[in-house]
């Protein structure tokens, strides 16, 4: 008797550590449907039976309107549903792709004609043009979006600043690893704003900014979006904007895919300014590779979604890791005082560089000397001679950059009124 009695609590405890976080911050990750039923003309109709199945899983929800027709159904998970609405006397209505997005409300008025005969009317929903429930400022990313706008490292931060107020930087597409933006809201700064990833938060534990925190990959974002003022009371934290996103779930039919995106040296133009000096094309090669895989478990009752992406690059181009400009053009000045420009070249024998600087060669410093004829192990020259003779030269390392990067959802319906998610 104890020791089941034991696993019951144990079971109990681990089911509320893992939907303690979805349950703290549901406002942050899913939407809600509400509206008002009237008759033909105007009246509204309370006791209605208004029903709302997710199209995908379908999970449904039943309530009924009050005494002044209106219904809510709050903390749905963004996307697809159908609503059915019935009451004594008047036909049944089906309103088709009720879209649910994130943090935002959707507003319906359904109309029921008075029953002549058994008969179903199905319409079909259309989104709103203004979101007129909330006074909050913002716009939603969806999957579409985010699959089809250009992501120079497959990064969903580059598309933060896509709504009003925000501003962030270009992105450099010969960025080293991930590609990280640090986006301003409204004037605020760059660690004044929050994000939060499937109701948790996520933000930099050093900075509060948006580099180094948890990145899916665009593949596995259902949506996302940036609110920029008059959010409400459940988001905050901080006076700049809320990012935020969701990952996807699984549903009744398979479904997945798999990809690679690659940049190669081969297919690189080289950047303006090493071309117009007359330097070579530096190394720049990015793959990266991945797949999604979502379904049911049991259908209508457990689902699961599952991502992976790998990232593998060598990147000689990046101007804050690999890219080095150095003036290796040295004055030197005559002795009738006028002053020339002397590059230094692959010669590096005393009497050369006597001859090239105007000094004697048994004054030149030994261990100067030595210092320009070291080599490295692939035989290039320690201090590289000028490829540039009336300007900077451009040094290229090869920098590298791996990630594997996973993610899983499970999603289980244990009852009508409860859900847990993990």
């Amino acid at each position: 008797m104890e020791r089941k009695l034991g696993v019951l609590l144990s079971v109990i405890l681990l089911v509320t550590l893992i939907g303690a976080p979805a349950a703290f911050a549901q406002a942050g990750s899913t939407g809600r449907v509400s509206g008002t039923v009237v008759d033909q003309t105007g009246a509204v109709i309370p006791e209605a039976t208004v029903t709302l199945i997710n199209t995908e899983t379908s999970e449904t929800r039943d309530v009924a309107t009050n005494d002044r027709g209106d219904f809510v159904f709050s903390l749905l998970p963004p996307g697809r549903y159908e609503l059915r609405v019935s009451a004594p006397g008047f036909q049944t209505v089906v309103v088709k792709d009720v879209l649910v997005k994130i943090t935002q409300t959707t507003t319906l008025t359904v109309q029921l004609p008075v029953e002549l005969e058994t008969e179903v009317i199905t319409v079909t929903a259309e989104p709103p043009l203004v979101q007129d429930t909330s006074s909050q400022m913002g716009r939603v990313i969806d999957e579409r979006n985010i699959r089809q706008l250009p992501l120079p490292t497959r990064n969903f931060q580059q598309l933060l600043a896509l709504s009003p107020g925000a501003m962030a930087s270009l992105t450099n597409n010969t960025e080293m690893g991930r590609g990280d933006q640090n986006i301003s809201v409204n004037g605020q700064r760059m660690t004044s704003n929050n994000v939060v990833i499937n109701g948790v938060e996520v933000n930099s534990p050093g900075t509060n900014s948006t580099p180094n925190i948890a990145v899916p990959a665009p593949d596995a974002i259902q949506e996302f979006i940036v609110q920029t003022s008059l959010y409400d009371a459940s988001h905050g934290r901080n006076a700049g904007g809320n990012v935020a996103a969701i990952t996807k779930s699984g549903s009744n039919q398979f479904h997945g895919n798999v990809y690679e995106f690659f940049r190669n040296r081969v297919l690189n133009a080289n950047d303006f300014f090493l071309n117009a000096s007359g330097q070579e094309r530096p190394i720049l090669t990015r793959n990266q590779f991945g797949f999604t895989l979502g379904g049911p478990i049991i259908r209508d009752e457990a689902f699961f979604f599952g991502s992976y992406q790998g990232t593998r690059e060598r990147n000689g181009a990046s101007l804050t890791n690999s890219l080095t400009f150095l003036n290796l053009n040295f004055p030197v000045t005559a002795e009738d005082g006028t002053t020339r420009t002397v590059p230094l070249t692959d010669d590096r024998r005393p009497e050369a560089l006597a001859a090239a600087f105007g000094v004697p060669a048994d004054e030149i410093s030994q261990v100067a000397l030595a210092l320009l004829q070291a080599r490295l192990p692939n035989g290039q020259w320690a201090i590289p001679s000028s490829a540039n003779p009336d300007g900077p030269t451009a040094l290229s390392g090869i920098s590298r950059f791996r990630e594997d990067q996973f993610n899983a959802n499970l999603d289980v319906q244990l009852t009508d009124a409860d859900k847990l998610s993990g």
